[in-house]
Parts: C-alpha cells; structure tokens; sequence
C-alpha cells in the first residue's frame, strides 16, 4: 500500500467534506425542497456546487493530486474501477455519462462561467455519494493498517448519523424563517 498518513488523511477529509455538503443539502431539501428565500436557495445550491466539486476532485481529472489515481497503485487501477463499477451496480458507459455531466457542471457552473454550455439540469448525487462510501472503505482500511483510529469505521453509517442530525437542525432554521419574505431579489 505504501500511502503516508498525511495523504491518506487528505482523501479522507475531502470525503468527508463532499458527503457532508451533499447530504446537509439533503436535509435542507427534506424539510424545504422548494425555499422561498434566496437565503436558503443560496445556501442549497452552494452545497451542491461544493459537492460536485470535491467529487471532480476525487473522481474527476485524473492529474488532481486527490483524484483516486495518486492513491491507488497503478497496477490496481483497472481492478479498483472495475470494483468501483459493481459496487456502483453501473456499467462503465454509465459512469463515463455520470463521471462527464459532473465535469460538464463543475465546468460551467462552478469553476467558470460559460453561459453558451450551461444547463438547468442539475446533478443527482447518488452515484457520487455511493463512489464515495467505496472509496473511503479502501482508504479506511489503510489508514487503519498505519495504526490511525480516529475517522469512523463506516462512512454510511456516519452519513446517517450526520443526516439526522442536520434535518434536525434545518427543521429549526427553516420553521425560524418561515415567516420571512423576501425583499432584496
């Protein structure tokens, strides 16, 4: 395996980072799916920009010093894929139209402006957050072998847990501006 703990701890971490801002999106949207104010609408597509850039990041461009490659030996890669595809229960040209409306909006909605490309289509998260949950139990595993305990063992089980609690605390900011209107559009 061969990974630093330093290296290891920054493809954790910007796991976490996408999960978290993918599934806080989710609770804002279980207890509001359609906000009235641009506060919330901000916030939504804010986390959704973040999560889909992190992805790119892990999963997108192949020279990105976070993208899976630089961890993954270079004799595993096809295997890594291929196991990432079953887990995913998708065939590679579906992950290429996933992995390129990512890209596609990372490109044009968050990292540049490109008005003639953009879309209204947004992306769906799931595939992402399913990626995720794989890679972080390959990554867990060596992280553990190095002797480091302090990330949980589950990142599914962590995501519930967090998911919860968001919902819990959008459930409160939400029902507190309810009664809001909107005077600056």
């Amino acid at each position: 395996m061969g990974n630093s703990h330093s290296v290891l701890i920054q493809h954790i971490e910007r796991l976490r980072d996408l999960v978290r801002s993918a599934h806080l999106k989710r609770a804002l949207a279980a207890v509001d799916a359609d906000p009235k104010l641009n506060f919330w609408r901000i916030i939504y597509g804010n986390l959704l920009d973040s999560a889909v850039l992190e992805w790119c990041k892990i999963f997108g461009t192949d020279d990105e010093p976070t993208h899976w490659k630089s961890i993954v030996p270079i004799e595993e890669h096809d295997s890594f894929r291929q196991k990432l595809l079953d887990h995913l229960g998708i065939e590679n040209a579906t992950w290429r139209e996933y992995w390129n409306e990512m890209k596609a909006y990372r490109n044009n909605h968050v990292s540049h402006s490109n008005a003639q490309n953009r879309s209204e289509r947004y992306p769906q998260l799931d595939l992402a957050l399913k990626a995720s949950y794989f890679y972080y139990d390959h990554l867990i595993k060596e992280l553990r072998a190095l002797g480091c305990s302090s990330y949980p063992d589950d990142l599914v089980t962590y995501c519930t847990a967090f998911f919860g609690q968001a919902e819990a605390v959008a459930k409160v900011a939400i029902r507190s501006t309810s009664g809001m209107t909107e005077v600056v559009c």
